[in-house]
């Protein structure tokens, strides 16, 4: 599998390298950063409406899903462009974004699902961002096991 994905030329790897290791992952992220972000615009820009269903939402539950799905975007990001010596906080900080990912754009498909039934595409992909968003979840444990793992065995090896 190592040969089926991007592998950086530079150690350190740069903010292009990470892009490409991670693409899709970096553009859900981004895309949720946007959503919070337009969401928080209309907070402050009564006449902007990004979103007909989260114009008939309660602004609690509008607030919430925009800073669940802003907040995860952003601390996903940072996780994936983790650079400090602590990978660990790194993968902490995306795993816990990716859990707000999942819970905003899960309860906005909600939300759209409730109003508009019939506008499929509408609901669909956001629910499939949460998706995506809970399977990388699922994927950085699984990635922090194996690695803890390996490193247990290296160091049994050492002793």
């Amino acid at each position: 599998m190592p040969t089926h994905v991007y592998q950086p030329l530079r150690n350190p790897p740069s903010w292009w390298d990470r892009v490409l290791v991670h693409p899709m992952e970096m553009m859900i992220a981004a895309t949720a950063v946007i959503f919070g972000v337009l969401v928080a615009l209309s907070l402050v820009a009564p006449d902007f409406i990004p979103s007909k269903s989260m114009d008939r939402m309660p602004w609690p539950v509008v607030i919430l899903t925009s800073g669940f799905i802003g907040t995860g975007g952003f601390l996903a990001l940072l996780g994936l462009n983790w650079v400090g010596d602590k990978v660990s906080l790194g993968w902490a900080l995306e795993r816990f974004g990716w859990l707000l990912v999942l819970a905003g754009f899960t309860s906005y498909s909600l939300s759209v699902v409730w109003f508009y039934p019939r506008s499929v595409f509408s609901w669909l992909i956001p629910a499939l961002l949460g998706i995506a968003a809970l399977l990388r979840w699922w994927s950085i444990l699984r990635i922090e096991r194996a690695t803890r793992r390996t490193i247990a065995e290296v160091k049994g090896r050492d002793q």
